[in-house]
């Protein structure tokens, strides 16, 4: 049976995808960038991925060390991270890796934790049989508060607990979780709860003090100085209704938050015998962020963070107004950055913020001006990357399957087939229903990929230009 003819050359199944540009690892500086590296290559996870655990855990450490001051203006070193990745992707391999030393540490005070807590209910029980008046026993209570439980890392809280657990807990804390839909997936980002949420978090990001105000008592609250930060690793199809959602776009969260969606290298990822604990350059990166966690926090007498002041050098000054006024610019309406005018906005803030989290990292008491060309550079990244996942078109999933199953198709050199056999012998994405992979073949038809007469259907091998 000759196959007919199809009229007009194939034409392309998916939109052209903007391959994300390679994440700046050098600019991380010599302490974090090999760490980095290391993580990525024995993990197997783009260096991108490594970055964004290593940089959010940094910031973690270092945010309740010290601000940032300008002219007057106070920046905090808290970051908001946000990673794209599906299951699979070993997300939480990276994250366990980049983590360990502040889990290490917040271990070791659950435990001393249990000890105080132990410690005062004995003493509390001895206080309230003591043979003195109701006022004096009262008194001794009172003065005598049960610890503080040092929740320093949280993944899926609600939004009133996250703010409660920094008023009456640790004023420093981490949201952190390599599945990130078990927060913004759950109760808290429901359409009734998502813009008070999205409030509190753009609150902590700017350093503002909780202010909650309720008819009921004990439900007020008042706190200065806390710190927030927050890395969220997201499935793709989560990243996208996030990306999409106007209600989000317009409180500006996605501004302040850095975002990286790296290309998958799953199929490349061959086993090395490497134990990461051991390697120098990781175990280096782990001393000083436990020596981090082990610093003291100086604190006020209201509990609030008391960070030490980091002014910036002469240099340091005249280059960060330079890409803050360039930014400024850009940020127009024929600038480069016009459709990303949220993240534009932050963006000089967290240039800040990224040179002041390297600074503590790296013991410096002042920021340079190489801090600030370093945070200057993974900004740059960052506003691409933003521009990337802005402007390129919504994956259309059908259409990508359909792309997949002509790649196997060339690769597999089939000869002419028909729908029982693809649905026999085809690859098992492609199998899911005779309903199914009748679409997948429709739609390369269609983009004249295939030529059929009847029920046969034959790949165009179209010549290499």
């Amino acid at each position: 049976m000759q196959l007919r003819e199809v009229q007009g050359p194939p034409r392309p199944l998916l939109e052209q995808q903007i391959t994300p540009l390679p994440y700046p690892v050098a600019a991380l500086g010599d302490l974090l960038g090999p760490a980095v590296e290391r993580m990525a290559d024995v993990i197997g996870v783009p260096c991108a991925m490594a970055a964004q655990s290593v940089l959010a855990t940094a910031a973690v450490a270092s945010q309740a060390h010290a601000n940032v001051h300008l002219d007057g203006r106070i920046y905090p070193l808290s970051l908001y991270l946000l990673t794209v990745a599906c299951s699979g992707d070993r997300k939480s391999a990276v994250d366990h890796i980049a983590l360990q030393a502040v889990r290490d540490w917040e271990r070791q005070q659950w435990i001393a934790y249990g000890e105080q807590l132990k410690a005062h209910r004995a003493a509390m029980s001895l206080t309230a049989k003591s043979p003195t008046s109701k006022k004096s026993a009262q008194l001794a209570l009172d003065a005598q508060p049960e610890p503080v439980q040092p929740r320093l890392l949280t993944a899926e809280p609600t939004i009133e607990g996250l703010v409660k657990s920094l008023c009456h807990g640790l004023p420093s804390m981490g949201l952190f979780s390599d599945e990130g839909g078990q927060f913004l997936g759950g109760s808290t980002m429901s359409k009734d709860n998502m813009i008070k949420a999205i409030t509190h978090l753009s609150t902590l990001w700017d350093g503002s003090p909780i202010d909650r105000s309720r008819a009921m008592a004990g439900e007020s609250l008042r706190a200065y100085d806390r710190r927030l930060s927050m890395h969220l690793m997201l499935q793709p199809r989560l990243a996208d209704r996030l990306l999409q959602d106007a209600d989000i776009k317009d409180q500006g969260i996605l501004g302040r938050c850095l975002i990286s969606w790296p290309e998958r290298l799953v199929g490349q990822r061959l086993y090395k015998a490497i134990d990461l604990t051991r390697d120098p350059k990781v175990h280096l990166y782990q001393q000083r962020i436990a020596a981090l966690m082990q610093k003291p926090w100086s604190r006020h007498k209201d509990g609030g963070l008391n960070p030490e002041t980091l002014e910036l050098s002469p240099r340091a000054r005249e280059a960060w107004i330079a890409i803050h006024d360039t930014i400024e610019c850009e940020s127009g309406e024929f600038g480069e950055l016009v459709n990303v005018q949220a993240a534009a906005g932050k963006a000089a803030a967290n240039v800040l913020r990224m040179a002041g989290v390297m600074a503590v990292v790296e013991e410096s008491t002042v920021l340079e001006d190489a801090h600030i060309q370093r945070a200057s550079t993974l900004m740059d990244y960052y506003l691409a990357e933003n521009q990337r996942l802005t402007e390129q078109e919504p994956l259309n999933k059908l259409r990508a399957e359909a792309d997949c199953l002509l790649r196997w198709l060339i690769k597999k050199n089939w000869p002419p087939f028909r729908l029982r056999d693809l649905s026999r012998n085809g690859p098992r994405f492609a199998r899911k229903s005779t309903r199914h992979t009748f679409e997948l073949l429709l739609q390369l038809v269609a983009h004249n990929w295939l030529s059929n007469v009847g029920d046969i259907f034959e790949v165009r091998h179209v010549p290499t230009e």
